[in-house]
C-alpha cells in the first residue's frame, strides 16, 4: 500500500475514494443483515405491545449518553423555554406546544433549523474571509414499545450544506489560512445528505442502548458539554479527540453503537463505523461495508458521580482503532477527558495521542479551558489548544500550533442564537508567510 501523503480536495470537501465491485457473498450478507434488523423491529415492537404497565421510566428519562451533536440532545434542547431569552416570536411558541402534543400523540417528533456562518482572518494564503450555511431536518419516531423502557425507533437527520464564497468554511481553514486543521468542521459544500438514519433501541432497562444504522461516531465517542460545533466551540481541537482520532472519519456511515451503565457511576460506550461511507451517497454504504470491511472502532469506559450530572460531571478514557485502506495507514489511539461543573462553571481538561492513521490530523493534542452557565441560555467558553500535526496526513516537516478560542452563545430568542467568536493561531502550519493570525467568526442560528 501507498502511503498517504498530502490532503486531497474533493467536491470541495476533503473526501476519500474508494469503489470495489460487489460480489454475491456480500449481497448474501446485505440480505442478512437486513432480516436480521427487521427481526429485531419485529420482536421489539411485540415486546412493547404485550407489555401492559407502562414503565416509569419513559424515553424522555433515559440517561443517554449522545453528546450535544446527536439528534436527541438537539430535540431537548430546542424544546426548551428559557426565561432569560427574548419572548418576541408568540406564533412559534404556539408551534412548539402544538409539536409537543403531535409527539406525546404519535410518538413522531420533527426539528428545523438553519445554519450560517461568515469567518474572516487578518493573515491568510488567499481569500480574507470565507461564509457557508446548512438546512436541517432532524427528528425520530418512536415505533416499539412506546413509552416503555424498551423503546425502539427511527433517528434521521437529511441536511442541506452549501457555501456562500468560493470556499466553504470547513476548506478555507485549509486553504485560505493554512490552518492544519477544521477551524469550522460541518460547514462545507456536500449539498443533500443523510447524516443520520438509525434504529435506536433500548432493552429492557432505560440503562442499555443501540444505534444501528447510518450514524455520526462523533454523537458517542469522547463527548462533552461544549464538544458541538453548532452551538460550542468551532475549532475541531476542542472536539471529538482533540482531532487526534482523524477529522476525516465520515458521519453517516453504516455501523453500530452500544452503551451501557455498568453502575451508577461508571459507564461504557462501543461502536463500529465504516470507514468509506459517504453521507450525499449513504445507501452505497451497504456495498462498502460489507465488501470491503474496513471499520474505525471505538471503545470508552466513563466515570460520573451521577446519572443526571453525565456531562456536566465526567471523567472518561478513549481507546480507537481504524483499518489499512487503499488510502491511509491503519492506526489507533487514546484520548481522556475531565470535566466538572462548579455551579455556573465548568472548567475541562482533554487530549489525545495517535499512532498511525492516515485519516488523523494530529499526532498528539492537549486542550483545557472554561465554559460559563453551560446549561443556561447562554454561554461563554474559552480554550486553549496545542497539536502537533500529523505528518502521514498532512507530508512535510510541520510546525507545532497553538490556538486560542473564545465564543459567547447568545440566545436572542426562544427560537435565535447569535455566537461570536475569535481564534487565535499561534504557527499555522500551512502557512509559510505567517506566524499569528487571528480568526473572527459570527454564527446564527434559527430553529422550529
Amino acid at each position: 500500500m501507498k502511503k498517504t501523503k498530502g490532503y486531497k480536495l474533493y467536491k470541495n470537501s476533503i473526501f476519500i475514494q474508494h469503489n470495489e465491485p460487489q460480489s454475491l457473498a456480500s449481497q448474501k450478507k446485505k440480505t442478512g443483515f437486513l432480516v436480521l434488523f427487521c427481526t429485531l423491529i419485529s420482536i421489539t415492537n411485540s415486546f412493547g405491545q404485550n407489555d401492559v404497565k407502562q414503565s416509569d421510566q419513559s424515553s424522555e428519562k433515559i440517561y443517554s449518553l449522545s453528546g450535544p451533536n446527536s439528534v436527541e440532545h438537539q430535540l431537548k434542547e430546542d424544546s426548551k423555554s428559557h426565561s432569560q431569552a427574548t419572548d418576541i416570536w408568540y406564533a412559534l411558541d404556539s408551534l412548539d406546544q402544538r409539536k409537543k402534543r403531535f409527539t406525546d400523540k404519535t410518538g413522531f417528533s420533527i426539528g428545523v433549523d438553519y445554519n450560517s456562518q461568515i469567518m474572516g482572518a487578518t493573515e491568510t494564503m488567499g481569500d480574507d474571509y470565507a461564509a457557508s450555511g446548512v438546512f436541517r431536518v432532524y427528528g425520530k419516531w418512536n415505533l416499539a414499545g412506546r413509552g416503555t423502557a424498551h423503546e425502539g425507533g427511527l433517528v434521521y437527520k437529511i441536511e442541506h450544506r452549501h457555501k456562500y464564497t468560493d470556499l466553504p468554511l470547513r476548506e478555507w481553514g485549509l486553504a485560505g489560512v493554512g490552518y492544519a486543521g477544521f477551524l469550522q468542521s460541518v460547514y462545507n459544500d456536500q449539498k443533500f445528505r443523510v447524516t443520520n438514519l438509525y434504529w435506536r433501541q433500548t432493552f429492557g432497562t432505560d440503562k442499555v442502548v443501540v444505534y444501528a444504522g447510518f450514524v455520526d461516531v462523533t454523537d458517542w465517542t469522547d463527548v462533552y458539554a461544549m464538544a458541538s460545533p453548532w452551538s460550542g466551540f468551532n475549532n475541531l481541537a476542542f472536539a471529538t479527540s482533540s482531532g487526534t482520532m482523524g477529522g476525516l472519519y465520515p458521519d453517516g456511515s453504516l455501523g453500530v453503537m452500544i452503551s451501557a451503565w455498568l453502575t451508577k457511576n461508571i459507564y461504557v460506550v462501543a461502536g463500529m463505523v465504516d470507514l468509506h461511507g459517504d453521507a450525499t451517497e449513504f445507501y452505497k454504504g451497504f456495498d462498502t461495508f460489507f465488501n470491503d470491511f474496513e471499520t474505525v472502532k471505538t471503545f470508552e469506559v466513563g466515570y460520573t458521580p451521577g446519572l443526571e450530572s453525565v456531562f456536566f460531571r465526567n471523567a472518561h478514557l478513549t481507546f480507537w482503532q481504524s483499518d489499512e485502506t487503499t488510502t491511509a495507514t491503519s492506526g489507533w489511539g487514546a484520548m481522556g477527558s475531565v470535566s466538572w461543573g462548579i455551579g455556573n462553571w465548568f472548567p475541562f481538561l482533554r487530549g489525545g495521542w495517535s499512532d498511525g492513521g492516515g485519516n488523523s490530523f494530529y499526532k498528539a493534542s492537549i486542550s483545557t479551558g472554561i465554559g460559563y452557565n453551560i446549561a443556561g441560555p447562554n454561554t461563554l467558553g474559552v480554550g486553549l489548544n496545542w497539536n502537533k500535526p500529523n505528518e502521514a496526513f498532512f507530508g512535510g516537516n510541520l510546525k507545532d500550533q497553538y490556538l486560542s478560542e473564545i465564543f459567547y452563545k447568545w440566545q436572542v430568542t426562544h427560537h435565535t442564537e447569535l455566537t461570536p467568536s475569535i481564534q487565535l493561531l499561534g504557527n499555522p502550519a500551512l502557512n509559510p508567510n505567517s506566524s499569528f493570525t487571528t480568526v473572527f467568526a459570527l454564527r446564527a442560528r434559527v430553529f422550529l
